[in-house]
């Protein structure tokens, strides 16, 4: 039968209650030690296993051994308490066996060893003979006697020798009898310290005043759950509801007495002055000193503390972002949020298309209004090397990189969980260098894990730095990966120089202009004439309504002379869509007229082959419009550059996708337009080897009049798409 004793129970569970060393947290075991007691704790199960049997005394020899490997940690002084319990019990089960077989000598040492240990164990008379327990409790009567300790006021801590035994006041508890001193103390009190003679079967009774030498002061505040701080230290947080024979006290002060706490108390103030202060979470603290004459208890006033709030009035490019605040939600852009906490926040704007972020400080009373401009995220998956060599250096490569591409503007940049990543990539059968190194990944690959890793990580895009073979280069290449695309655009650093990233942050930064103010006005250069014929309007442009026609000749604008083509483009440049330029015409019978302008703006293509763009970068940047404004031409316009970035990767399939939506979204008129997608569909088509189907979207592009490439002045689609139909073989 397994055997627990009571008394071993209770005592560990009063030391638990009293606040002494068991309630304390057991300081952490080592690997070694845990491997020890579990070892022994199997022998102990073992030798237990036999005590239960037919012949008890079998299990001396197992005991033995268990007693043996736990008083040597108990002499290095590493036996921890579930140690001591089965010392304990190993002692008490193997004197059970000596009485057994008639070695009273035997059993009387170890019922004396097991009280040295333990002097208020007990054997239970429900489980043990109880000749056993009477020849165990004569052993025990003369190796203890029993001590008891009252003090004014109570709760005192009592210590024998140094070693914790209870808070006063307690009855007479076994001790082992013995000199003692007897250590009475309490926070805010004087110790006191008593020299007592233990003797067996006897007992020692102390009764012990305590001299007070702190105070306690006691405080309610309007509302409850306010922290107080005394000296910069938190002492206490208030709480509870005022009785109600208080409530004239708080209600004399100013305080609704409904709203305020019950009385909570500071103690073991020192004499002196004290720095004292209230604090709550969306009010206004309170400071004052706190003047402590003597060792006493006092009232403070009643403290009523003022709402702390203020207004945040939040828009967002796109707008129906979600808010959140400190992690908490709080709607969509845009929106007015009153009655938010003053103090510091941290401010998330979070969009599909990505996210703003900022850390804000928001006043009493303040209406703090932002503008949350939705940036795409990049996160950084960390440095690869490409040798042994180089791995000694990723950790300075690292640093370097994180603290260099902070100041990056055009986009969030976070780095990302280094497990997290390493888990998604596993479930592809990936490495971080099989995203950059050639053969590593397929395309399909790459383009599901980064998938899901914008997903999870919400972002639109990745930053992977790859160290050379070469050991004595200081370079890394920063492979910079939109979300869903499989080829990277390459960037080489010189990682230890922060001068050396400042060209890669600029093409970073570069935002590409998707959009230009337009006239719709094409003119030539000729040396015939004093200012640029005009050869031809598109139809329905702001120069074809201002009354312009082919032949005239354009001479000034804004008064200044316009010699070539270039001055007038240069003057429309210089404006914005919706403002007017003034144009200086002479006509075809010679008469000259003014003629004012508004400009529009035409939507232009990217170029296919810059070596100056990161096209990664600048999917990010049309995703985050695609995403954005769903449903808007900008957003058809989007679609049609990001086909022409797949095509930048040769990735036809994906060129294909982004272009055919973009024709079903597009307008139908000239320009830019449907004509322009359908065109491109057909190319797409083209390349990826479907002959028939890409000449029945050149058809359809021919069939759509004045839409052009490039921008609204381009070349005509029509013609260029018949050509193909009919097996011309045109460059896109």
């Amino acid at each position: 039968m397994k055997t627990r004793t009571l008394a071993v129970l209770l005592l560990l569970a009063g030391a638990a209650l009293a606040g002494g060393p068991a309630a304390a947290q057991a300081p952490a075991e080592s690997p070694a030690l845990q491997a020890e007691l579990q070892d022994v704790q199997n022998m102990f199960v073992a030798a237990q296993a036999e005590f239960d049997g037919t012949q008890q005394s079998r299990s001396i020899v197992g005991f033995d051994r268990v007693i043996e490997r736990l008083e040597s940690l108990r002499r290095q002084g590493q036996l921890p308490q579930r140690g001591r319990d089965l010392l304990a019990q190993a002692f008490e089960l193997r004197g059970r066996a000596y009485y057994g077989i008639g070695l009273s000598e035997k059993a009387t040492e170890d019922f004396g060893s097991l009280v040295r240990l333990v002097p208020q164990y007990q054997l239970s008379r429900e489980k043990v003979s109880p000749k056993v327990v009477d020849f165990f409790d004569s052993v025990k009567k003369s190796l203890v006697g029993f001590i008891a300790v009252e003090s004014t006021p109570a709760g005192a801590r009592v210590s024998l020798n140094g070693e914790f035994l209870s808070l006063t006041n307690f009855f007479p508890m076994e001790v082992l009898a013995g000199d003692y001193t007897v250590e009475i103390a309490r926070e805010g009190y004087a110790p006191e310290t008593r020299q007592v003679t233990v003797a067996p079967r006897a007992t020692q009774t102390l009764q012990v005043p305590l001299t007070r030498t702190a105070a306690s002061t006691f405080f309610i505040t309007e509302p409850a759950g306010v922290e107080i701080w005394v000296d910069g230290r938190m002492a206490a947080v208030t709480g509870g509801a005022l009785p109600v024979d208080q409530h004239e006290v708080a209600r004399a002060r100013g305080l609704d007495p409904l709203r305020s706490s019950a009385r909570t108390e500071v103690a073991n103030l020192s004499i002196g002055a004290h720095r004292v202060e209230f604090r709550r979470r969306c009010y206004e603290p309170v400071a004052a000193t706190l003047e402590i004459p003597e060792a006493a208890d006092f009232d403070y006033e009643p403290v009523k503390l003022e709402d702390s709030l203020g207004t945040l009035v939040l828009r967002s490019d796109p707008a129906g972002a979600r808010i959140i605040i400190d992690g908490e939600s709080m709607g969509l852009t845009p929106r007015e949020l009153t009655g938010v906490c003053s103090g510091k926040h941290r401010l998330e704007v979070k969009h599909q298309a990505g996210k703003f972020v900022q850390e804000i400080t928001l006043a009493r009373g303040e209406t703090l209004s932002l503008d949350c401009p939705i940036r795409p995220s990049l996160a950084f998956l960390g440095v690869v090397a490409a040798s042994a060599a180089g791995e000694r250096l990723v950790g300075e490569v690292e640093e370097k990189l994180v603290q260099n591409l902070a100041r990056i503007q055009s986009l969030n940049v976070l780095t990302a969980p280094r497990e997290l990543v390493d888990n998604l990539l596993s479930a592809e059968q990936l490495t971080r260098a099989s995203l950059v190194t050639a053969g590593g990944a397929t395309p399909d690959q790459i383009r599901r894990v980064t998938e899901a890793l914008a997903a999870r990580l919400e972002v639109q895009g990745f930053l992977i730095a790859q160290l050379p073979d070469e050991r004595l280069l200081r370079t890394a290449t920063l492979h910079l990966l939109a979300a869903g695309n499989a080829t990277a655009d390459q960037w080489d650093v010189v990682f230890s120089e922060s001068a050396s990233y400042l060209r890669f942050i600029g093409a970073i930064d570069q935002k590409v202009t998707l959009y230009r103010p337009w006239t719709g006005l094409i003119t030539v250069d000729t040396l015939l004439h004093e200012g640029v014929p005009v050869l031809r309007l598109v139809p329905d442009s702001p120069a074809a309504r201002a009354g312009l026609k082919e032949g005239d000749i354009v001479y000034a604008v804004d008064g200044q002379a316009v010699r070539r083509t270039a001055d007038l483009q240069a003057a429309a440049q210089r404006k914005q869509a919706g403002q007017r330029i003034s144009l200086h015409v002479r006509g075809a019978d010679g008469a000259t007229r003014a003629v004012d302008l508004t400009l529009e703006s035409t939507p232009q293509e990217i170029p296919l082959y810059d070596p100056g763009l990161l096209y990664n970068k600048l999917m990010m940047d049309l995703r985050q419009q695609v995403q954005g404004y769903p449903g808007t031409e900008a957003a058809a316009f989007a679609r049609l550059n990001l086909a022409l970035c797949a095509w930048h990767f040769e990735d036809f399939a994906a060129a294909h996708e982004h272009v055919t939506r973009a024709a079903a979204e597009l307008p139908k008129r000239p320009g830019l337009s449907r004509g322009t997608a359908l065109y491109y569909v057909g190319v797409a088509l083209e390349r990826l080897g479907y002959k028939q189907e890409a000449i029945a979207a050149y058809r359809e592009a021919a069939a759509v009049t004045d839409a052009t490439l490039f921008d609204n002045d381009g070349p005509p689609v029509a013609p260029l798409a018949a050509r193909r139909a009919s097996g011309g073989t045109e460059k896109p």
